[in-house]
């Protein structure tokens, strides 16, 4: 029986690519309102009253006014600076794709180890077992004269190292159980028994793993997701700053309502249409300009070495797969061989130890054909668990498939 490791779906829930993040965003107006809008305003209401005193009537005085301006998209500064704002929003999405998906390799990885810790544990309980009917043994053949007390001394270290090893095993299963734990952001997991049932390892399905192009890693990738945004956000801004250089169009409106005592005075208001000539602080926004395009060199910067660095996380993940599947093949034969002495560990011992009461084995044989056993079944373990633990870098090293959808 094998639990297989099946890490990442292909819809993943919360990636939204850029049309999916339009649908949304229609459905929450205020989100990038502030960015790019040609239409500002305000409107004000003020009210005075004046008590003259002496018997004279009070006096009481009061305004409406609305304001708004609007502003002429005539270089596209303004829709830059949508742009720039939308890319830095689709960014902090890729962001939380990335903690997401680290989240899913910490909490995986976490239940191999604890599998794996599981393994060990039943390992080292059958070695224990043998060692302490190989440590019963030798003290009767001491008695018979067969067997020297440095024999014995030797088979009662083996016990007590296994033993000492055990606790240790224990601590790593707890751990890994409590990593769980806090990852699911819990303070205790309900039925945790289950846990502490015996499980098999998890064996990864290293067969449904499909690489893709390399263009696949740019979209699934949401590191390099992010690192493109971050770019795309620093051109916007290069075509806000640039947009600043030229003049600007705004025309402004305004309505004035006063009221006096009980009566309504005559509204008053204008239209006014200014143009914007960017002259005397010229040198300050080319100097903007500058800052803007070292932005855009340093973020293009940072999106290559994005896609180096992925190129590289999926080479050795893929290389590290490949050699450590050869290496569970290996040791599982290695087990099987061993199972010969061990179809188990009860013959071959037995049969050992009635060489060494005969005097056609040495104790040292004995002791070999323990450690034979306990050094291959450790050997499985560690390469099963070395094998999911690749699987799951593997997938995340492509991105989780968080670009499919």
């Amino acid at each position: 029986m094998t639990t297989n490791v099946t890490v990442f779906s292909k819809h993943h829930v919360g990636h939204c690519r850029s049309w999916q993040l339009g649908q949304k965003f229609a459905t929450k107006p205020g989100i990038l309102d502030a960015a790019g809008n040609p239409l500002t305003g305000s409107a004000r209401i003020a009210e005075s009253r004046i008590n003259s005193g002496g018997g004279n009537p009070t006096t009481q005085t009061g305004f409406v006014r609305a304001e708004a301006t609007w502003k002429f998209d005539l270089f596209g500064r303004l829709r830059r600076e949508r742009e720039a704002a939308f890319a830095r929003l689709e960014a902090a999405y890729a962001d939380l794709d990335i903690w997401r998906l680290l989240f899913v390799d910490e909490i995986v990885s976490a239940y191999i180890d604890l599998r794996y810790a599981q393994e060990l544990l039943r390992v080292q309980m059958r070695v224990l077992e043998s060692r302490k009917a190989t440590l019963e043994a030798t003290k009767l053949l001491v008695d018979e004269g067969q067997a020297t007390d440095l024999e014995i001394a030797q088979a009662r270290s083996l016990v007590l190292s296994t033993r000492a090893s055990i606790p240790e095993t224990r601590v790593f299963f707890v751990r890994m159980l409590n990593r769980i734990i806090a990852l699911v952001g819990a303070t205790e997991i309900p039925n945790r028994e289950k846990f502490d049932v015996r499980a098999p390892q998890p064996v990864a399905k290293s067969h449904i793993v499909s690489t893709g192009v390399p263009a696949d890693l740019l979209r699934n990738r949401p590191d390099i997701v992010r690192a493109e945004q971050r770019l795309a956000e620093a051109v916007g801004l290069l075509g806000v700053a640039e947009a600043d250089l030229y003049p600007q169009l705004v025309l402004t409106g305004n309505v004035n309502v006063n009221v006096s005592g009980s009566d309504i005075l005559p509204g008053a208001g204008f239209l006014r249409l200014g143009f914007d000539l960017p002259i005397f602080d010229r040198h300050v926004r080319k100097a903007k300009i500058e800052t803007a395009k070292g932005l855009v060199k340093e973020r293009h910067a940072e999106w290559e070495k994005e896609i180096v660095l992925a190129v590289e996380d999926v080479r050795n993940s893929m290389y590290a797969l490949d050699q450590h599947q050869k290496a569970v093949k290996a040791a599982k034969k290695a087990v099987k061989a061993a199972k010969k002495a061990v179809e188990a560990s009860e013959k071959v011992l037995e049969i050992a130890r009635k060489r060494f009461g005969d005097g056609s084995a040495s104790f040292l044989q004995v002791l070999d054909a323990e450690r034979s056993f306990l050094n291959a079944e450790n050997a499985y373990a560690l390469d099963v668990r070395n094998q999911a633990i690749d699987f799951v870098n593997l997938n995340v090293s492509l991105g989780g498939s968080f670009g499919k959808g």
